[in-house]
């Protein structure tokens, strides 16, 4: 069976999550050249959102972890706007690629290992497409 995560006009699933990722990231430009679509968001500041996402990934190894590790979901999305909160490049990032709305949709440890290939196919092409290392 397919995992897939559905939004109000987007469905997010284990065969398309790539291509839904990188859609996301880039744009095109005036001179129709592909560009970034958060160009004030650095590496570092997605490298740390990514490493939220990753400690979680690491604690969850089977469905039953998913089970214990349920409310920790939650406590990410916390984070999230905590970091939104800081950072208006963050907040764009998280609400355009909704990498923290899916979120409200991790309801099985199927779900919850979409979402982490989706958030790192969105680390992978915005690094493909030159995101910048400040």
């Amino acid at each position: 069976m397919t995992a897939l995560l559905k939004f109000k006009d987007d469905v997010l699933n284990d065969e398309t999550f790539a291509e839904f990722a990188r859609v996301r990231v880039i744009k095109k430009n005036e001179d129709n050249k592909i560009v970034l679509r958060f160009p004030k968001l650095t590496t570092t500041k997605l490298r740390s959102i990514y490493s939220m996402i990753m400690n979680l990934y690491t604690a969850i190894d089977n469905k039953d972890d998913f089970e214990k590790h349920k409310p920790d979901i939650q406590y990410l999305k916390v984070k999230m706007a905590y970091e939104a909160g800081r950072e208006q490049a963050v907040k764009e990032f998280l609400t355009d690629t909704l990498l923290m709305a899916a979120l409200n949709y991790v309801k099985t440890y199927e779900h919850f290992l979409l979402y982490c290939r989706y958030a790192e196919s969105l680390v992978a092409y915005f690094k493909f497409y030159d995101g910048k290392d400040n």
